[in-house]
């Protein structure tokens, strides 16, 4: 990629790697930042492969699947945003809050990993009166799963009082976090947890995703216990995603990249030179080299907008493409020729013969993106990206071969 100034658009974790491999370049960066994306939404876990692959390849093996070292600009990077934990030759096994125990290659630090814990482990769960945390529910489903079968955990109820003041048990799970950044709140927690545990012992605490919005606070939590004490994985919007963004922006300021808050709604190339106009209607912005780092459907670098939408009509304006990028440029997706060939009629594809997954076959809205390299000098990195798996580490790896 040409030398000189470099926009990376996206500010999510493709766009802060490229940021962050560009300014160890000694590059000038400038990140713009569109908003709430896919990485501020998840939930803490940490893929290299999609985890229902991982699944299925344990059942048809019988044994737990292996995990390679991570590169060593991923592991770099990984390090310097100090967020993550990812063991260095194994998985990791995560609760989710809808009951499911699940494989990742790593993990947010404050999420409980039950891989760690010794086999037989006991497993408490706090009575909450919380909106979307039931004890018991939670403790029948995640005893259900195989993977906890396999290692004969034990996951027990257990009585504790975790809500402080009066209200506290309305509060959203981000301002229920937010309250263990207090020093002072994280050690009445360690007491009243201390309590429960002394009462009904047990090998580890699982709760709700409510410690620490600044930071982690489970390892702090967990010491003072003296067994470990961790958030389970939970949907999207979570503790764990605004974690990730705090982390991100720490990042940012640390390594120098200048960051503005914006979103690309052109790009124009003029002889090797960029052109980016943006939503806050500033003059158009001028780049030698744009990294891409929109992300894909889920974090709105890509839309899907099928003709049927269209279908009070008799007849849509015309029959399209249903993807299209979230912002105006001369350039192609790839991937179509399954979400094109799918049958249906001028009013869109039928969605049930193709574009969702089926078996081991992705769907058409996983596989829809940009060609990494679709110009000289603008490269596409991540979720926005053909063909590649949606997973964090796999959007990393992309970003950061992205200045090469």
């Amino acid at each position: 990629m040409k030398a000189g100034p470099l926009v990376v658009v996206g500010a999510g974790v493709a766009g802060t790697a490229a940021a962050w491999i560009a300014r160890r370049e000694g590059r000038e960066v400038l990140v713009l930042d569109g908003g709430l994306g896919a990485s501020g939404l998840g939930g803490g876990a940490v893929d290299d492969v999609p985890w229902e692959e991982i699944v299925r390849g344990e059942r048809a093996l019988g044994a737990a699947a292996p995990a390679s070292p991570l590169d060593g600009l991923v592991r770099a990077f990984v390090d310097d945003l100090g967020l993550w934990s990812v063991p260095a030759e194994r998985r990791v096994l995560l609760a989710t809050t809808a009951g499911r125990a699940r494989p990742a290659r790593g993990a947010d630090r404050a999420l409980l990993d039950l891989a760690a814990l010794m086999r037989g482990a006991r497993i408490g769960l706090p009575r909450v009166d919380r909106a979307g945390w039931d004890a018991e529910s939670l403790a029948r489903a995640l005893g259900d799963e195989r993977s906890v079968r396999a290692r004969s955990f034990e996951l027990k109820p257990i009585d504790a009082v975790l809500v402080r003041r009066r209200g506290e048990e309305v509060f959203p799970d981000a301002e229920r976090a937010a309250l263990a950044d207090d020093p002072a709140h994280l050690g009445w927690l360690a007491e009243r947890i201390g309590e429960a545990v002394a009462r009904t012992p047990v090998d580890a605490v699982l709760v709700g995703p409510w410690l620490g919005l600044d930071a982690e606070r489970a390892t702090e939590l967990s010491r003072r216990v003296g067994i470990p004490v961790g958030e389970a994985l939970s949907a999207t919007s979570s503790t764990a995603g605004l974690r990730f963004e705090r982390a991100r922006d720490r990042l940012l300021a640390r390594v120098g990249a200048k960051v503005r808050r914006a979103r690309l709604t052109r790009l124009d190339a003029h002889a090797g030179r960029f052109e980016l106009e943006l939503s806050d209607g500033t003059v158009p912005l001028a780049a030698e080299a744009v990294v891409l780092a929109v992300g894909g459907l889920a974090g709105g670098g890509l839309v899907y907008a099928p003709a049927e939408r269209n279908a009070g009509r008799d007849l849509p304006s015309r029959a399209r493409v249903p993807f299209a990028l979230s912002f105006d440029a001369d350039l192609s997706l790839r991937g179509l020729g399954h979400a094109l060939d799918v049958g249906g009629s001028l009013h869109g594809p039928d969605l049930d013969e193709g574009l969702w997954p089926t078996g081991d076959r992705a769907s058409a809205l996983e596989r829809v993106g940009l060609a990494a390299n679709p110009a000289d000098g603008l490269r596409a990195v991540g979720d926005v990206v053909e063909g590649r798996p949606r997973t964090l580490l796999a959007s990393i790896a992309s970003a950061l071969a992205s200045t090469a």
